[in-house]
């Protein structure tokens, strides 16, 4: 373990891997992308020293290890953002005029690519943070609507406190592009949460809204970070994904994670609020005599996962109970 490098860009980078081949490839990236390590770190059996102090870790680690499962679960909840060397992804570069039938790429073209995502990554973490005065948030929750979502998320968001601490919502609804700036302006109307779109990488803060564009995939790193996937559109039928957005956050939050599902026409979200309840994580639903299409509430309730369904403005008052209050509303 070592320490000690003064900042650079305004940001402490420290390295985290499984060994020193591993330390020292990322400390090259991390070089190549125009920052210094302030830290690098090889988890070994036995690791007990506290980890140094950074504002983001970049790792190359076996999360299916025990050992290193227990060091990330820490950083994952109470840590700074970590960028894995996986979640650096080679993506097609349409300038270059690249085709599928051409020959793979050299191994320094591809360390490029990860020196220049690694780069816009951290660029964007540096600006997040030099503003940022909100914690990260500990729980994590999907708002997902479709036909007449708008208006049924308005109601709901209207009675969360602006003092509500630790809770962030990822607000997927099913909309075109064009109207997503609309739709932003509506959310703020009705909270005074910050609101925030998700074309850019973002730490994921209490106290925020974030909204996700129908245009790209949104990816979920470790560390609670979300970060767009320019070249990646939303696979299946509907844009953005419900079920992928929750499945994410059931991936990475578990019992730390939950989902409502509003109004809105189709069953996307229902398969994965299925497995979001077997990580533990809660799954609310609009009533359906509340809905203006009850088609989505309806499919989910059909997986037998629903902890809760009300009106809008109810899945509010529960909601404040349960994270001011630890009350979990009566189960259906």
């Amino acid at each position: 373990m070592s320490g000690g490098v003064a900042a650079k860009n305004g940001l402490l980078i420290g390295v985290i891997a499984a060994s020193v081949k591993q330390m020292s490839e990322l400390g090259r990236l991390v070089k190549g992308a125009g920052y210094t390590v302030a830290a690098s770190v090889e988890i070994k059996p036995g690791l007990g020293a506290p980890l140094p102090q950074v504002d983001v870790w970049v790792a190359n680690l076996d999360l299916h290890d025990p050992g290193v499962r227990a060091v990330m679960d820490g950083l994952d909840l109470d840590g700074p953002p970590v960028i894995y060397e996986d979640d650096l992804q080679i993506v097609p570069d349409p300038a270059a005029g690249k085709t599928a039938d051409e020959k793979p790429l050299l191994p320094a073209e591809i360390r490029q690519q990860k020196e220049r995502r690694l780069a816009l990554k951290l660029r964007q973490l540096v600006r997040d943070s030099a503003i940022e005065t909100r914690r990260r948030a500990q729980k994590v929750w999907v708002l997902a609507a479709s036909t007449g979502g708008p208006d049924a998320v308005a109601q709901f968001l209207a009675g969360i406190p602006d003092d509500l601490e630790g809770v962030a919502f990822l607000y997927v609804q099913h909309i075109e592009h064009q109207a997503l700036e609309s739709l932003q302006k509506v959310v703020a109307r009705h909270c005074g949460w910050c609101v925030e779109n998700t074309d850019e990488t973002r730490v994921i803060r209490e106290k925020t809204v974030y909204l996700f564009s129908p245009r790209h995939q949104i990816e979920l790193l470790e560390g609670g970070v979300l970060s767009p996937l320019p070249e990646q559109p939303w696979g299946g039928r509907y844009r953005p994904s419900i079920d992928q957005v929750i499945a994410k956050v059931a991936r990475i939050y578990r019992d730390r994670g939950g989902a409502i599902v509003f109004t809105g026409m189709g069953d996307d979200g229902a398969n994965s609020c299925t497995m979001l309840h077997h990580r533990g994580g809660q799954v609310w639903i609009q009533t359906a005599a509340s809905c203006a299409i009850d088609s989505m509430p309806v499919s989910v309730e059909k997986k037998g996962c629903v902890h809760f369904s009300a009106a809008p403005a109810e899945l509010a008052r529960q909601f404040v109970n349960l994270h001011k209050r630890g009350l979990l509303p009566p189960r259906l």
